[in-house]
């Protein structure tokens, strides 16, 4: 009877987990992403009158040219998140004959840009040393567990005044033999 009992439990849970599907819980899904990921900053960037290369260089490359029908460029996005719905964009490019852009079809709108938010940017400068301090494999241990020397911070050829007054004797002994 114990056996019948967990036997049945089992069975119990393994038909109510398959009515459910894919919706086990705790079970993680990832996300997927297909196509060209089009912004809305890349489409009010396009123009009429601009040519394919022009729109490849803002767009990038299609997902699907037509055999049949080569002035027409689709970008199609699909964005499956794991616990949600499908979420399905299209925009489609038509060109004329002399391979221009003439207008945009799809389910992604223009905005005007006089109503587009300012968007800032920011840079950031990274410093990086041109020199390297080389030790050996010893050394090199003994600094990663904080025993060695301090590392010594290297600086751009800063001269003293001695090597200074010995370089500009130098230089203008050349001087002199050149002129000979």
């Amino acid at each position: 009877m114990k056996t019948f009992l967990i036997v049945s439990f089992y069975v119990f849970v393994l038909l109510t987990s398959a009515c459910s599907k894919d919706k086990i819980p705790g079970v993680y899904r990832i996300d997927i992403q297909q196509g060209n990921d089009v912004t809305q900053d890349m489409v009010n960037k396009l123009k009429a009158g601009m040519s394919k290369s022009q729109v490849a260089y803002i767009m990038g490359t299609p997902l699907l040219i037509d055999t049949f029908h080569p002035n027409r460029w689709d970008y199609i996005y699909s964005f499956h998140p794991g616990n949600g719905q499908r979420e399905q964009r299209r925009l489609t490019l038509f060109f004329t004959a002399e391979e221009t852009l003439s207008h945009i079809e799809g389910d992604t709108r223009t905005v005007a840009r006089e109503d587009l938010p300012e968007s800032s940017r920011s840079d950031t400068n990274v410093v990086v040393p041109l020199n390297e301090n080389k030790t050996g494999l010893f050394q090199g241990l003994l600094n990663s567990i904080g025993l060695g020397e301090d590392e010594q911070e290297i600086r751009p050829a800063e001269t003293s005044e001695t090597e200074n007054s010995a370089t500009s004797e130098e230089s203008e002994e050349t001087t002199e033999e050149n002129e000979q």
